[in-house]
């Protein structure tokens, strides 16, 4: 890059993003003393990345990801109070730092792509540091969890945008103008956001408070959810006679529950849904509560779990799963750690009514046993399609009805499948590609050939 660029004193912002640029980051950028926004993501840069950042104490945006800088992080890189911070798609290699640790609930961080996928960085700190809500269209590959639709919000943008969660005090998602300028986001109709655009034009910055009660930029409208009041305030909920304010523990929690698992809030004035039954319990009365995670999907597993005992019908007493780790509830059988949740076994339990889509949000689950019960209806792909380590199905002997669910036997590890009686109809599914391990395949006896 020419050196006539790094001489501009007064720069606050430079942004050449998603081009083909080449060469290295030179030491020279240091000069730029008033700059706050460096992004150079998305281009050909490689080498190591200097070691000036302690000169640039008004750098706020950094965003160096998908390039090729190779080599140790330069030490300065971490001393900073960053808003937003981007690494991911280079060939770096260090260790975070615990200073850098304290500083990260305050910044937006993409450590998805960072750090799950890069194992030459360590950090034990950043794990929960952008879970709370994600930008739909930006989410990478690999999250199996999809957002229910109708917590997705679209809108056009001019130039970049920035929403900030003001119950978890922290930037939450982030997006800079690309080919379409469309942003897809998925929020929570009990969360509480502030959302800035900055336009191209005038390079301000228009701000609306409480996302959740519909806002406008410009005179496009962005959204609106029933939960909030007339006056554009963030409100609270009542929550079975527990009121649960902006300022309450738990109200990170339901906003993360609400978000993926539980966006109808009208079913919170229906005492007998499965939904309010379960929320209650989760949010209000379980004495384990806190030792469940946002971010790495125990607390939302926990919830799962309950709202598929009510909507099936299970016969349990939550009193008593609620001082009981989740691997021990009914049916449940976890991992090596006792963490996350592996199998279901449920069968002959006299469980009725259609399967939920829900149960496709135990991301971790290998095997599921329904067989011997009284479920109906079809059986919508959305309970398993994001199930990517499922090995074992056993759904038979219910009353599932409709085509064959051709997708579940495309499952790439599936490795037994039992849909026997049932009351499928239609021809086996041609043209799919039948996972190789499908050691056992048993749709007899009610399945009609042709």
């Amino acid at each position: 890059m020419p050196k006539e660029v790094w001489s501009l004193s007064n720069l606050e912002e430079f942004n050449a993003d998603f081009n083909q640029l080449t060469g290295s980051l030179p030491e020279d950028v240091h000069q730029l003393t008033a700059l706050e926004w460096l992004d150079i993501d998305s281009n050909l840069f490689e080498g190591t990345i200097p070691n000036i950042f302690n000169e640039m104490p008004n750098l706020m945006y950094l965003d160096l990801s998908n390039n090729k800088f190779t080599g140790q992080f330069p030490d300065s890189i971490w001393n900073l109070q960053y808003e937003d911070f981007y690494m991911f798609e280079n060939d770096l290699v260090g260790e975070v730092p615990s200073s850098f640790c304290d500083k990260v609930s305050g910044m937006l961080v993409d450590d998805s792509n960072w750090f799950a996928l890069n194992p030459k960085v360590k950090c034990d700190c950043c794990d929960d540091s952008s879970c709370y809500v994600w930008d739909y269209r930006f989410s990478h590959e690999f999250e199996p969890i999809q957002c229910p639709s109708d917590n997705i919000i679209t809108f056009d943008y001019e130039d970049s945008y920035r929403v900030t969660d003001n119950v978890a005090n922290k930037n939450i998602v982030q997006g800079t103008s690309g080919s379409e300028r469309i942003a897809n986001m998925c929020l929570s109709p009990t969360g509480c956001y502030d959302f800035e655009v900055q336009l191209s034009e005038n390079k301000g910055l228009i701000t609306s408070t409480n996302f959740s009660a519909g806002y406008q930029i410009g005179a496009e409208k962005l959204s609106t959810f029933n939960d909030t009041d007339e006056t554009d305030v963030c409100g609270a909920i009542n929550m079975c006679g527990e009121v649960i304010d902006i300022e309450h523990p738990k109200r990170v929690g339901l906003n993360h529950l609400t978000q993926l698992a539980a966006p109808d809030l009208t079913k919170l004035d229906e005492e007998d849904s499965a939904t309010y039954k379960a929320l209650c319990d989760v949010v209000t009365k379980d004495k384990m509560y806190e030792e469940y995670q946002i971010c790495d999907g125990t607390l939302l597993q926990r919830y799962v779990l309950l709202y598929f005992y009510y909507s099936q019908k299970l016969d349990f007493d939550f009193d008593k799963l609620a001082t009981d780790h989740t691997c021990k509830w009914p049916g449940v059988s976890c991992d090596s750690n006792n963490k996350f949740i592996k199998s279901l076994d449920l069968p002959r339990k006299n469980l009725q009514g259609n399967i939920i889509t829900e149960i496709g949000l135990l991301k971790t689950l290998e095997e599921i046993d329904l067989s011997n019960n009284a479920f109906r209806g079809t059986i919508d792909p959305a309970a398993y399609m994001n199930l990517p380590d499922l090995k074992v199905v056993r759904l038979g002997s219910n009353e599932f009805g409709g085509t064959f669910p051709s997708a579940m036997v495309e499952l790439k590890d599936l490795v037994e499948l039992d849909i026997s009686g049932n009351l499928f109809v239609g021809a086996l599914p041609e043209g799919v590609s039948y996972p190789k391990e499908l050691s056992k395949f048993n749709n007899l006896p009610s399945f009609v050939y042709k």
